[in-house]
């Protein structure tokens, strides 16, 4: 299957409100998709879902094939469509687009000023060595230039790399990759309760909707995008089919930390409301995860400025000390 580069951000809050507000107003979906205006970047994949919609009546998968939706986004909506909850993913999915937006703003606006100084380092650093005539004006712009072209291109990879990975797309290194991210400290375990988080805001949807455990397990799972995580709590179906309860399943768990969901599993099934406490857990774990990323998003400009000092006292300790004036 041909992988498309995911919508921008706020596209993607813009597609998921759209669809929710048409969902609440009860438009059928063939009028609420020629009603979605994505402008001239999505225009294309609009009028390509349209035209796989009413081939295959399968909405999340044409989604898929025509980049409307992330791999992530087609599963969750697989999920709800299965469940008949198609205007509670449609929310979830905008509320997570206009959150990332918000934190994708507020880190471009932080690592400007980080960006400027860095940019004025550049320009001022190669000068003495200009105006003493032992660096070109080619040589100046070479050293101004080369810099930026490298972080440019680090930053560019990474975020290939990252749309790669997102992608889902299948390859031989992808476990290997998905086993770096669990061991890495501080990102690894909060790969891995992201990774938790939709398993159970999936599970919970579709029990919400009256969807048999058995039954909605299979669907949740597919959400999960670390394969490695998902062979984890595929474990759970054959002790569930043993006769186990969920909280017992949960329990045991080999790379998740469950005592808290699994205290609410227990609350739920005693109690009869398993789908409310897995939603409680889910929105616990989603402000965690988002406070996380907002921290990493106030560290991120100090570390920038402490790797641009460190590399101007080096540069300053490195040059070549001026010969004194003659008396």
């Amino acid at each position: 299957m041909t992988r498309h580069r995911p919508l921008p951000a706020p596209l993607r809050a813009q597609l998921f409100q759209h669809l929710a507000a048409m969902e609440k107003a009860g438009l059928p979906p063939d009028k609420a998709y020629a009603l979605l205006d994505l402008g001239r970047s999505g225009r294309e994949r609009v009028a390509a879902f349209r035209k796989l919609a009413a081939r295959r009546n399968e909405p999340a998968g044409a989604g898929l094939a025509s980049g409307l939706f992330t791999v992530f986004e087609a599963r969750l909506l697989r999920a709800a469509f299965t469940a008949g909850r198609a205007l509670a993913a449609y929310q979830l999915l905008a509320d997570f687009h206009a959150t990332r937006e918000r934190q994708l703003s507020l880190l471009r606006s932080r690592m400007m000023l980080p960006v400027a100084i860095l940019i004025i380092a550049l320009l001022v650093q190669p000068l003495p060595q200009m105006v003493a005539g032992t660096l070109s004006a080619g040589g100046y712009l070479w050293r101004v230039l080369a810099p930026l072209l490298v972080l440019a291109g680090a930053a560019l990879l990474a975020l290939r790399a990252s749309e790669w990975f997102g992608s889902g797309s299948e390859s031989p290194g992808r476990a290997g990759i998905e086993r770096a991210l669990l061991a890495l400290p501080v990102f690894g375990p909060m790969h891995l309760r992201r990774n938790m988080r939709d398993f159970v805001d999936s599970l919970a949807l579709l029990l919400d909707a009256g969807l048999p455990l058995f039954d909605a397990m299979p669907v949740a799972l597919d959400t999960v995008g670390n394969r490695i995580v998902r062979a984890d709590l595929e474990a759970m179906l054959p002790k569930l089919e043993a006769g186990a309860t969920l909280a017992q399943a949960v329990g045991a768990l080999r790379l998740a930390d469950t005592r808290q969901l699994r205290a609410l599993v227990l609350t739920g099934e005693e109690s009869g409301t398993l789908p409310e406490m897995l939603r409680r857990h889910a929105a616990s774990e989603s402000d965690s995860i988002n406070r996380f990323q907002l921290e990493m998003m106030a560290w991120l400009p100090r570390v920038f400025y402490a790797l641009v000092a460190v590399w101007m006292a080096s540069s300053i300790l490195a040059s070549p000390p001026h010969p004194a004036a003659p008396l």
